[in-house]
C-alpha cells in the first residue's frame, strides 16, 4: 500500500494505491503518482473520490459547488440517487484544465 497525503490551506487530499496480484510495485506507485499529479495540475479543490461525497451534504442543505476531477462512477451514481429522492438535481459541467464544476440546481417545477 502507499499512501500520499497533500496538505493545503484548506484541504488536505489522501490518495492511495494498492498492491495488486500479479501487478509490480513500481506499477502501483506509477498509478497512484499519476492521480495525485493530475489533481495537482487540474488546481481544483476537491479530488475525485471525496466529490460523491460532498455532493449529498451539499444537496441537504439545498445548495453549493465546488470543482473537481472528471466525475468517477461514484459521483454519477450519487447524482442520480439525489436527484431521485431529495428533488436537486447535481450539474456536472466539464471546464478548463481538466476540472469540472459540480453544482446542486434546484428541481425544476413540475
Amino acid at each position: 500500500m502507499v499512501i500520499v497525503e497533500l496538505v493545503a490551506e484548506h484541504v488536505t487530499e489522501v490518495f492511495s494505491g494498492f498492491g495488486q496480484k500479479g501487478v509490480s510495485a513500481e506499477t502501483v506507485a506509477k498509478r497512484l503518482g499519476n492521480e495525485v499529479r493530475e489533481y495537482l495540475r487540474a488546481e481544483v479543490p476537491v479530488g475525485r473520490h471525496l466529490a460523491d461525497q460532498l455532493v449529498l451534504l451539499m444537496a441537504i442543505a439545498g445548495s453549493g459547488a465546488f470543482e473537481t476531477l472528471s466525475p468517477s462512477s461514484h459521483l454519477t451514481t450519487q447524482a442520480e440517487v439525489i436527484g431521485r429522492f431529495l428533488g436537486p438535481r447535481v450539474r456536472l459541467t466539464p471546464g478548463e484544465n481538466k476540472a469540472w464544476l459540480v453544482e446542486i440546481v434546484k428541481a425544476e417545477a413540475r
